[in-house]
């Protein structure tokens, strides 16, 4: 069989899933105050023992967020990388491993084109993307600099 996905609060060795799994079975563990919260496990043969063995850990990676954006005083924002993914899973993080996407709030309809800067900085201890935006607006008859807030809505992958 080694095809069923157990679920159940903490560790798979610690809990009764209520049969005796077979080779190959996934367990995933939905106990949100254990340190392996989310995490999947296998269970295989490990030098002739049947044991549970963990594999991956399930974490979201995408993260969605509005942010007003006011290109008169800042034309940027911080983002706790926290936030996006807890840096434990990924170790090290710079700029390459998130694709952004941003799509900016218009009141008038005119269209808005725009690209970004993206890097990480560390401000009070705490590590940031910080995502600059430069943008222009077409006012029906040119590309003028934007001014005053925008909403930029961002879609943040983890790569």
């Amino acid at each position: 069989r080694g095809s069923l996905i157990f679920v159940g609060n903490g560790k798979p060795d610690l809990v009764d899933i209520g049969q005796t799994p077979n080779v190959f079975d996934l367990y995933i563990n939905l106990l949100t105050t254990d340190d392996e919260y989310l995490m999947i496990y296998q269970y295989v043969e490990v030098l002739g023992t049947l044991q549970w063995q963990t594999l991956t850990k399930l974490i979201p990676n995408t993260y969605v967020t509005n942010q007003n954006i006011d290109f008169d005083t800042a034309n940027y924002c911080h983002i706790p990388i926290a936030s996006i993914v807890d840096p434990s899973y990924v170790g090290s993080t710079d700029a390459s491993n998130f694709s952004v996407q941003v799509t900016f709030g218009t009141s008038a309809g005119y269209p808005i084109v725009s690209s970004i800067k993206t890097e990480v900085v560390t401000l009070s201890s705490i590590e940031n993307l910080k995502i600059t935006f430069y943008a222009k607006e077409f006012d029906g008859t040119d590309w003028i600099d934007i001014s005053g807030s925008r909403t930029a809505n961002l879609h943040i992958s983890v790569v």
